[in-house]
């Protein structure tokens, strides 16, 4: 089974995370890393490092924003170790996101999940005045 890492500014992570454990309940394999203010960020990479070390099946990364410190964190990780271990990096997390992973991470590679989970994210966004 992979696994899938949240990573975000603020607590947005832990709180997506812990949100979507409110509506799909508990999920083995998801974990999420927050850099907060003041983070020391030789220790915020090595978190990650041993997170996706943890994951030899393979592991999808959630990302809140592209170019931001986490994203920047994960990329450089991911660069570390193609070929490795099985991993991927999307950015622009959202909740119905999250809530794909929690229900497809036991079921799917990790480039399966990606693939779901980008076209969830997507289609959460919804214009109310297109769908009356």
């Amino acid at each position: 089974m992979c696994k899938v890492l949240l990573l975000s500014h603020g607590n947005l992570a832990r709180e997506l995370l812990a949100t979507s454990q409110m509506i799909y309940g508990e999920v083995d394999g998801i974990d999420c890393i927050s850099l907060l203010s003041g983070t020391d960020l030789a220790h915020y990479e090595e978190e990650i490092l041993s997170k996706v070390q943890q994951s030899p099946e393979g592991i999808l990364v959630l990302v809140d924003i592209f170019g931001g410190t986490p994203f920047i964190t994960a990329s450089r990780i991911y660069n570390q170790n193609q070929g490795k271990i099985d991993m991927a990096v999307v950015t622009g997390m959202n909740l119905p996101m999250v809530l794909e992973a929690m229900d497809s991470l036991q079921n799917m590679s990790v480039s399966e999940l990606k693939e779901s989970v980008i076209k969830c994210g997507a289609e959460g966004i919804i214009d109310l005045d297109e769908r009356v």
